[in-house]
C-alpha cells in the first residue's frame, strides 16, 4: 500500500544534505511510527530508495534526509536535483528493521548520513527519560546533518561529536566496561559499522545487544550474480532456474511468483524467503549471523545457492 504525499518544505542542512517535509494533499495525520522506522520512497517510475524518517514536530508531516552521495545509484542525486517543493510522491507506510529494545542504558553512534534513525532514537529516549548517550561522527561540522538540533535539544548534554577535519576520533573505550542490560545501535556506511562491531566484540559485547542498520552497500559489494543454480518451491513440482547473470528474485519474477521487495541490495529485508532445504549463499547485510548460520532463510535479491538446488517457500 502506497501513501500519496506532497513536498511541503524542501531545505539544504548540512554540506550535500537536503531534508524534505513531507504531507498528505489533504493535511490529515499520516501513520505513526517508532524510531528507527523507514519509508520506500517512489521517486520517480523507475526508482525507489528507503529512508528513516526523523522527528518532524507534526503527525501531519514525515521528516527525511537525503544525501547527495556520487557514488551511490542515482536515487538520492535524483531527489537533489528533481524533486521540489509542491511535487507529489508516493511513500510506503513506515516500516521498522531496526526498532529500539528496552535497556537499562542505550549507546547510539552514528556516522555521517546514519544520524537519521539515530536522531528519532534520541529524541524518544529524551522524552521518555531514559538513559542514553549518542555519539556523532563526520568528517566535519558542515557534513553534520540536524547539528544545529542537536545542540539545541534537551539531551545535548548526552551528545558528543567526533569531526575528522579537527583530529577527533571515536574513542571504542566507551563500549568498555558496559552493564549486560546497556544495548547499542550504531548506522552509517558499512566500514564504520564493521569497525564499531569489531571493536564490541572486542569488549565482550554479544551479538544480540549490538543492533545495527546499514543504508546502502559499497560498491564492492556483489551484484546477486554468479554460478546458476535452481529454486525448488516448497509444497510444489515447480523448479525454477536461476541463471548466472540474473538474481533470484528475478528468476522468481520471471516466474511468475511476485516476492515483495524494497531496497533489492540485502538491507532492508523485504524480500526474505523460508529456506526449507539447501545452502543458502548468504550476500546481505540484513541477517545477523547467527541466522545466516541457521540457514533457514535468505534474500533472493542478492543471496543464492551453495547447493545445486534451493527448496524455498513462497506464495505462488
Amino acid at each position: 500500500m502506497t501513501i500519496d504525499v506532497k513536498i511541503i518544505q524542501k531545505e539544504t542542512i548540512a554540506d550535500r544534505i537536503v531534508q524534505l517535509v513531507l504531507a498528505r494533499p489533504n493535511g490529515r495525520d499520516l501513520p505513526p511510527f517508532e524510531p528507527g522506522a523507514h519509508v520506500d520512497v517512489h521517486i520517480d517510475q523507475s526508482t525507489v530508495r528507503q529512508y528513516s524518517l526523523v522527528p518532524s514536530g507534526s503527525a501531519a508531516h514525515y521528516a527525511i534526509a537525503v544525501l547527495d552521495d556520487p557514488n551511490g545509484r542515482g536515487g538520492s542525486s535524483k531527489v537533489h536535483r528533481n524533486l521540489q517543493v509542491g511535487d507529489g510522491v508516493q511513500i510506503s507506510e513506515p516500516r521498522n528493521r531496526f526498532p529500539l529494545e528496552e535497556a537499562e542504558h542505550s549507546i547510539l553512534i552514528a556516522g555521517g548520513i546514519g544520524i537519521t534513525p539515530i536522531l528519532a532514537m534520541a529524541d524518544s529516549l529524551s522524552r521518555q527519560r531514559l538513559s542514553f548517550e549518542l555519539h556523532y561522527c563526520c568528517r566535519a561540522q558542515r557534513n553534520a546533518a540536524f547539528y544545529t538540533v542537536i545542540r539545541q535539544s534537551p539531551w545535548a548534554a548526552n551528545t558528543r561529536f567526533y569531526f575528522d577535519e579537527e583530529s577527533q576520533q571515536f574513542d571504542p573505550s566507551v563500549l568498555a566496561n558496559a552493564s549486560e542490560h546497556t544495548r547499542m545501535y550504531v548506522c552509517g556506511p558499512e566500514g564504520f559499522i564493521q569497525y564499531v562491531r569489531d571493536n564490541a566484540a572486542r569488549h565482550g559485547w554479544p551479538e544480540h545487544r549490538v543492533h545495527y542498520e546499514l543504508f546502502q552497500k559499497s560498491a564492492a559489494d556483489g551484484t546477486g550474480h554468479g554460478q546458476r543454480f535452481q529454486l525448488h518451491i516448497d509444497g510444489t513440482d515447480q523448479v525454477i532456474d536461476v541463471e548466472a547473470s540474473e538474481t533470484a528474485l528475478e528468476a522468481l519474477s520471471r516466474s511468475g511468483i511476485d516476492v515483495p521487495c524494497s531496497c533489492e541490495q540485502g538491507i532492508c529485508g523485504t524480500c526474505v524467503l523460508a529456506v526449507v532445504e539447501g545452502l543458502p549463499d548468504h550476500q546481505d547485510m540484513f541477517l545477523t549471523d547467527s541466522e545466516k548460520q541457521a540457514n533457514n532463510q535468505f534474500t533472493p535479491c542478492c543471496s543464492r545457492a551453495l547447493t545445486p538446488v534451493l527448496t524455498i517457500k513462497c506464495d505462488t
